[in-house]
């Protein structure tokens, strides 16, 4: 690839070289819709390997896989980003003998990288939803799911990592191409053909994958938040899902990019930058649901205030014979101030009368007479009882609540949140 024939054919009939070129075939454009992504992409892991080895203490095989998946990422945005370099985004015919080889080991690289991400990352969230489904039905239907997937990512895989025997006869054009098939270019139509299923089961198992975890909102005690929760990653599923779709379209319209005639640097930027965004956007929705729950609760402790709101309640004091406890006080302290205040002769009386009062009643206290009564009032009154006793309630002791502990109990589930 290619092979003479082929060169002939673009010879046959050349495109204008001084066609303008597309939006998705320039070069800021191409940079702008995959760097930015592959960045937020590789954030969105970091901060779930945190929660995963330093907050849950409970890494599995889908964080390993994600971070597969966010590699090969890396290595195709790299080499994607070098075949701009050597022609992607131009007419085929001229980006010059010196860079065709170069732009389709380019190629080779990213499109190989890209088939065997589209298997590593719906592994990933296949293994990730066995941690949810502990038993039952949608545990088998995850497991028939990754079964297959497994099965579906090592073919395409090997197809594209060998569409020739040796694989280097897909990038030197100087050798002969009778021992490529598929992704190799042995003729248009296996060529199409190839892509096209690929794309098509692609944007199925998406659709599954996606779909799978919905049976979750059947779930009757599900709160509020999390309903919202879920809803917002699956609207982020389905953007990907979008994306595959749209990818699908793209492909098919210039079939894979063979019309209205053989381009392949011409017609592929727009499929290319799809299959990166796409990549992107499934390792965040896969990593989002692990790490937003601690980044909602640090965000809440910064930006959220507590209101606190002070009250006063007051209880009627029948011993006294006056309206509030309070009061009751605050009428005692001025008797008393006003005692120890008064002029006259009788003011050192009064303190003396008021200092051995005070002095007999921390010996009475201490010797067991006169506190114990003042002690036991305390507890008879139902007031105090009511705060201290959780039991006054039952027993009928007071008319006061007391403190009531309510335990519900159900059936274990067969998945959690």
């Amino acid at each position: 690839m290619p092979s003479a024939d082929l060169l002939r054919q673009l010879l046959a009939n050349p495109p204008d070289p001084f066609e303008p070129l597309p939006l998705s075939n320039r070069k800021e454009t191409i940079y702008g819709s995959i760097i930015p992504f592959t960045i937020v992409a590789w954030i969105a892991v970091v901060l779930r390997l945190n929660v995963r080895f330093r907050v849950l203490r409970e890494p599995g095989w889908d964080d390993f896989f994600v971070v597969l998946s966010a590699i090969c990422m890396t290595v195709a945005t790299v080499t994607t980003l070098r075949a701009v370099t050597y022609g992607l985004g131009k007419h085929f015919i001229y980006i010059g003998l010196e860079n065709t080889s170069s732009y389709l080991l380019s190629f080779y690289i990213s499109n190989s990288m890209y088939i065997t991400n589209t298997a590593l990352i719906k592994i990933s969230l296949l293994l990730q939803y066995l941690r949810i489904f502990k038993a039952g039905t949608m545990r088998w239907v995850c497991l028939a799911l990754l079964g297959i997937i497994s099965l579906w990512g090592i073919a395409y895989s090997f197809m594209s990592w060998f569409p020739c025997f040796p694989p280097s006869l897909y990038w030197d054009s100087k050798l002969a191409t009778n021992t490529c098939y598929g992704y190799g270019f042995k003729d248009t139509e296996s060529f199409v053909a190839i892509y096209m299923s690929h794309t098509v089961l692609n944007m199925a198992f998406d659709i599954a994958v996606f779909l799978t975890p919905m049976v979750l909102f059947r779930e009757p005690n599900l709160r509020k938040k999390n309903v919202l929760a879920m809803t917002g990653v699956f609207l982020f599923g389905a953007v990907v899902v979008f994306t595959s779709i749209w990818r699908l379209y793209t492909i098919s319209s210039s079939r894979a990019p063979t019309h209205p005639y053989i381009d392949f640097t011409w017609w592929s930027p727009i499929s290319i930058i799809l299959s990166s965004l796409e990549i992107d956007l499934a390792i965040m929705c896969a990593s989002i649901p692990i790490f937003w729950p601690v980044i909602e609760k640090s965000l809440a402790q910064i930006f959220v205030t507590r209101e606190v709101r002070v009250t006063e309640h007051r209880r009627l004091d029948d011993e006294q014979g006056l309206a509030y406890e309070l009061e009751h006080n605050h009428k005692m302290g001025m008797e008393r101030s006003a005692s120890l205040k008064s002029d006259g002769g009788q003011s050192r009386e009064s303190l003396t009368r008021e200092v051995s009062h005070s002095s007999g009643n921390e010996a009475s206290v201490g010797g067991g007479r006169g506190g114990g009564d003042d002690l036991g009032r305390h507890y008879k009154d139902h007031y105090v009882v009511a705060q201290v006793d959780p039991l006054a309630l039952e027993n009928g002791s007071t008319g006061m609540r007391g403190i009531e502990t309510n335990v519900n109990s159900g059936p274990k589930p067969k998945w959690r949140l």
